[in-house]
């Protein structure tokens, strides 16, 4: 009987696993940038920092953002409410990336 588990714990399933690689890679990317995008600009234009100076806090920053929501993607008990809260967030982080684009051009 080696090899078989006992107890009611069941594992996770492929489509599970595949969506947090989804959500952990190409969709973290997509929200990192537009949170670092959105921190140059709020860095730029809300706290008076010059646009290079911005740029580069911003980019350092979107490493540790990028780790941390990778993390994050395998920490959530379910991949539904992570693929809901980072569609959520990519939505407001576009939104407001977008008026400030609209309000200001580039930076």
């Amino acid at each position: 009987m080696a090899g078989r588990t006992t107890g009611n714990r069941q594992g996770i399933g492929r489509g599970e696993v595949a969506a947090r690689i989804v959500a952990a890679i190409p969709a973290n990317y997509l929200l990192t940038s537009l949170a670092t995008a959105c921190l140059a600009r709020l860095l730029w234009r809300g706290f008076g920092v010059d646009p290079a100076n911005a740029s580069t806090a911003a980019t350092l920053t979107s490493f540790a953002l990028f780790a941390v929501l990778a993390l994050v993607a395998f920490a959530m008990r379910s991949a539904a409410r992570l693929w809901l809260w980072m569609v959520a967030s990519g939505a407001v982080l576009g939104g407001a990336l977008w008026l400030s684009l609209a309000s200001g051009g580039r930076l």
